[in-house]
């Protein structure tokens, strides 16, 4: 990255733990709000996923022999590990522009909505259930869910190829998330990371090809795949071949990915369960799974036992729609009864009382 317009010191910036020049203001999302779209004080590597100042040069020369440098001796240290959670919730985020929502519900999380999803054998499409963001934050994030880390689907990105980077970068500063924006292309890939999420997801409905996501290891290591499978793997350009479940997940383990995620559309948001078959067909993969489509938190412990990372949970399972319900009107409480009190009997020499 050449500074020198904008934040940041001026010259050729390299990465401080891996000399990359691929590095970025933190947050530089959409404009210059301070403390919101961007950090000047802390740039974020594309290859190491490192946050923190980069090293400032004079030329790319000096830049590529300090990471010549660093290779020989051995000092890159490891990529960013994935946080990971055994359940992990899945948000359908369906947004309206800004400038179409009436001006009192103009706030990020008024104008997105978590809307539950199946898969019509071409796309996905909203079904009946809808909470507005905030509402179901509060029931998944509070104490009786408790949900650490999220999947987010950016509906708009996906069916759209237009994400609402607006909305969506305010929605991610709830809690940590992989973020699936619908990229086509390795670099718009990219562009999720400057929202500043845990990691960014490459949906095999949307990316043309197997050849995309071996470019966009190539670009970051950190990038999640996810192979959307409804009895083949489903690719955004029907051209694309390959279509094997056990072969596409060979090739990206062949790459490098060390994870992956399995998606499993035609059983997502039915809450019936994952597939057995499918199940059976991915126990023993060298690759670290996480498998969802149709999964309720109380699949979770059958998938760690085999062998699975873990489970994306179907939005509007049984157990977050009865969050969801209003507290149970019980109406006014009864009257109280007075209690009877007994009057002792009148003693036979009591006299009478007079008038």
């Amino acid at each position: 990255m050449v500074t020198g317009s904008g934040w940041g010191p001026k010259g050729i910036a390299g990465c401080a733990r891996c000399g990359s020049r691929r590095v970025h203001p933190k947050l530089l999302v959409m404009g210059p709000i301070p403390g919101i779209d961007s950090d000047a004080y802390s740039y974020i590597c594309e290859d190491c996923r490192y946050e923190g100042m980069p090293v400032i040069f004079d030329t790319d020369a000096q830049r590529g022999q300090f990471q010549t440098e660093i290779r020989e001796k051995g000092r890159l240290p490891p990529e960013k590990p994935l946080k990971t959670a055994p359940s992990i919730p899945i948000l359908p985020i369906y947004t309206e522009p800004l400038l179409d929502v009436p001006l009192l519900d103009q706030l990020p999380v008024r104008a997105a909505a978590v809307v539950g999803v199946q898969w019509d054998g071409r796309r996905l499409r909203p079904n009946a259930y809808r909470a507005s963001f905030q509402e179901y934050w509060n029931v998944i994030g509070g104490s009786r869910y408790n949900a650490s880390l999220v999947y987010m689907l950016d509906l708009s990105g996906i069916e759209r190829a237009n994400p609402n980077f607006d909305v969506m970068r305010h929605l991610v500063q709830r809690c940590d998330v992989w973020l699936d924006m619908g990229a086509r292309e390795p670099d718009e890939i990219m562009d999720g990371y400057m929202l500043d999420v845990e990691r960014v997801v490459a949906g095999t409905k949307t990316m043309p090809s197997l050849d995309g996501f071996i470019e966009a290891y190539s670009l970051s290591p950190a990038v999640l795949p996810c192979l959307d499978w409804d009895g083949n793997v489903v690719w955004g350009d029907s051209r694309e071949k390959r279509t094997d479940l056990a072969e596409v997940l060979r090739s990206l383990r062949a790459v490098g990915f060390p994870a992956a995620c399995v998606m499993e559309l035609r059983r997502l948001g039915t809450e019936i369960g994952p597939d057995p078959e499918l199940v059976a067909r991915l126990q023993g993969n060298d690759l670290s799974l996480y498998l969802g489509g149709g999964v309720q938190e109380t699949d979770i412990a059958m998938l760690k036992e085999k062998g699975f990372a873990g489970g994306l949970v179907d939005p509007y399972t049984p157990v977050i729609r009865n969050l969801l319900l209003p507290p149970k009107d019980e109406g006014p409480a009864p009257a109280a009864t007075p209690e009877t009190v007994t009057r002792p009997a009148p003693s036979p020499r009591a006299v009478p009382d007079v008038g």
